[in-house]
């Protein structure tokens, strides 16, 4: 009987401990998934981040290039062909040097306007606000939207990195909105107050559930836009509407 007791106990010991071990190979590998994970989740936030800021030097060295090398030698190029025009006393010739040269004023606007989407000149002269203007007057060119921008201030103190990324996360934002929203008009508003910056955008387009979007995406275009915030410093909030989208920016400013 005491033997028999004694198995029972012995069996029972012997199922709790492979239990155990089981329950904690079990735990182990999940922990180890996880770490893995968080691990190659860090690597390519590290990747995006070095990317980003590889791209912030490349957009700035292509712009400089475009806008003094390729703009200034179609500029000579343009001189010539005026120069020709005076000289030229064929009507058809003269006809044909004036349609090169209007041919070749456009193709300077269209350079002037990669240059500046790839690195706006004004933003290490005269700040965001302004290259914000600016970026507003020719969005609703293109883009045939109405957009009414507010600011509190006239100028807004940044480090070159914080304007630089707001601005591309603004640009991104806006590209998204004109891309999916369907909208009509925005508005935009901008201050600061205590260090802070706030950057509130409201549209009247569809709900675009910006942290849903995120999860699913495939594209750079959402994930840049967290990167982008993480690098400064910034916070994203998305306010719950049946209709139309609000996402407010805050950024505490380096000190």
């Amino acid at each position: 009987m005491a033997n028999e007791i004694e198995l029972k106990f012995l069996f029972w010991v012997g199922t709790f401990m492979m239990l155990a071990l089981a329950v904690t190979l079990i735990l182990i590998t999940l922990l180890y998934h996880k770490r893995v994970y968080s691990m190659r989740e860090k690597e390519a936030e590290n990747l995006l981040k070095a990317t980003l800021e590889v791209e912030q030097k490349e957009r700035r060295r292509i712009a400089s290039d475009f806008h003094d090398g390729v703009n200034g030698d179609l500029n000579a190029i343009t001189n010539y062909i005026s120069l020709l025009y005076t000289k030229e006393e064929d009507s058809f010739k003269q006809s044909l040097l004036q349609e090169v040269k209007h041919t070749l004023d456009h193709t300077k606007e269209n350079i002037q306007m990669i240059s500046y989407n790839l690195m706006p000149p004004l933003l290490d002269t005269l700040g965001l606000i302004a290259v914000l203007k600016d970026f507003f007057v020719k969005y609703r060119k293109w883009s045939k939207i109405f957009v009414e921008d507010q600011y509190l201030q006239e100028y807004i103190t940044l480090t070159q990195t914080e304007a630089y990324e707001l601005y591309r996360i603004i640009q991104e934002l806006f590209n998204n909105m004109f891309k999916h929203g369907k909208i009509s008009q925005v508005n935009f508003a901008m201050s600061e107050s205590e260090q802070i910056v706030k950057v509130t955008i409201s549209d009247d387009g569809t709900f675009f559930d910006f942290h849903q979007h995120l999860k699913s995406s495939k594209g750079i275009g959402l994930k840049s836009i967290t990167t982008r915030l993480k690098q400064i410093g910034a916070h994203l909030e998305q306010l719950q509407a049946e209709k139309g989208n609000t996402i407010i920016l805050t950024l505490k400013k380096a000190s």
